[in-house]
């Protein structure tokens, strides 16, 4: 009797872990954020988003979209309570115009008390483009900046990065006197316009000129996914702890191999996930020591060709949760989609969603809280109904 028993225990104890194993990732609960929509009008692309949750002013969220054509404009808008509400409290968005070229986006970053913004200024002769910094208080102050001079040369992909509470990364693609190369810059907070106690430069090498830029960072270092000759590399630069402005530049690994395009990389203590387009397909690599080594990597898209390739719009890691946010394309259009993983990349979840255009996501971490789901997206609508901009954010 007591030998069935420890049998029978046995077995329960192995169906428990079974069905553990084969339990379906619980659903999570979503709101819509105020108000609803963003935004409405007859072109909308959303183009960013990004968040911050130990601020001073509390949990913040921005999201970054073009507005209108011909050539229309940029914007950001914030909210201050982890993504609820976008509105001041006269009940009007809490909205910003970004100087820069619409159709080359804009890239968010929320550290140093402010929310930084990193687009593409066209000169008004024709004559090349700039590096452009924009950044916005709690309370609305603005101070603007060029990163990169007046020479003729021509910008695009401009990416921003809280590397912790010292240092922000800016990084771009560049053509200049015919060649084409990937740049990177790490200064300290001053507000734009100011002298920077740190600010350093440095040149990546060349680069794939169409094929995407990403930044991302941790306090202990940046890093910098882009193209050359069809094949992704991550380039690795270590920060001090002690002293931010001692940094170390590493080698740029091999990641992956032809055909690749628009990577989007997340960094979060050791942990490093990039999406990039592979052949069409979506892949994901991860690093568990901060850039150094990355694995095999895992298809995340099975959709798309070359012709009609799939997409990453956005990637973020905290812990053991894992979100990208993409878009699987066919001849016959593209759907958005959320691929996400809760438990480090054993399990994966795919959601797919029906609107028309792209959607960005975000992790928002506050201290003593597991990690919340920021989004925001857009959807293009048949005239003469107006596109529409919403966000949405996760509930604890």
């Amino acid at each position: 009797m007591v030998v069935k028993r420890r049998l029978l225990l046995a077995i329960a104890s192995a169906l428990t872990l079974v069905m553990t194993a084969a339990a379906p990732m619980m659903a999570a609960s979503y709101k819509e954020a105020m108000p609803r929509p963003l935004r409405q009008a007859g072109l909308l692309r959303v183009k960013d988003i990004a968040a911050n949750g130990g601020t001073r002013a509390g949990a913040v969220v921005a999201v970054g979209w073009h507005e209108s054509s011909d050539p229309g404009q940029l914007y950001l808008a914030f909210s201050l309570n982890g993504g609820r509400d976008y509105r001041r409290t006269n009940g009007k968005l809490r909205q910003y115009r970004v100087v820069g070229d619409p159709k080359l986006g804009v890239s968010l970053a929320v550290c140093g008390g402010r929310v930084w913004a990193g687009s593409t200024y066209r000169e008004p002769s024709g004559g090349g483009s700039r590096v452009f910094m924009t950044s916005r208080t709690v309370g609305g102050g603005a101070a603007q900046a060029f990163l990169t001079p007046s020479d003729g040369r021509s910008v695009r992909d401009v990416s921003v990065a809280c590397a912790g509470k010292d240092l922000l990364a800016i990084g771009w693609l560049e053509k200049k006197a015919g060649k084409y190369r990937a740049r990177l810059v790490l200064r300290s907070m001053e507000p734009l316009g100011k002298v920077t106690a740190i600010q350093k430069k440095y040149k990546l090498g060349a680069a794939d000129y169409k094929g995407g830029l990403a930044v991302a960072a941790t306090p202990e270092a940046a890093l910098v996914a882009y193209v050359r000759d069809g094949d992704l590399r991550v380039k690795r630069y270590a920060i001090d702890a002690d002293d931010p402005s001692l940094i170390k530049p590493g080698p740029s690994n091999l990641v992956a191999q032809s055909d690749i395009k628009g990577p989007q990389m997340a960094a979060r203590g050791n942990q490093v996930a990039v999406a990039f387009s592979d052949a069409g397909k979506v892949r994901a690599k991860f690093s568990s020591d901060l850039g150094v080594t990355f694995d095999t990597g895992k298809k995340l898209v099975g959709a798309g060709s070359l012709r009609h390739p799939s997409r990453a719009y956005s990637a973020d890691v905290v812990g053991d949760r894992i979100v990208f946010e993409a878009s699987a394309n066919k001849k016959s259009g593209a759907t958005p989609q959320r691929v996400e993983s809760r438990d480090g990349g054993a399990t994966w979840d795919t959601s797919a969603f029906g609107h028309n255009g792209a959607r960005v996501g975000v992790l928002l971490k506050m201290s003593g809280q597991t990690p919340l789901l920021m989004e925001a997206w857009h959807n293009n609508a048949k005239a003469p109904k107006a596109d529409t901009l919403r966000a949405k954010y996760e509930q604890p």
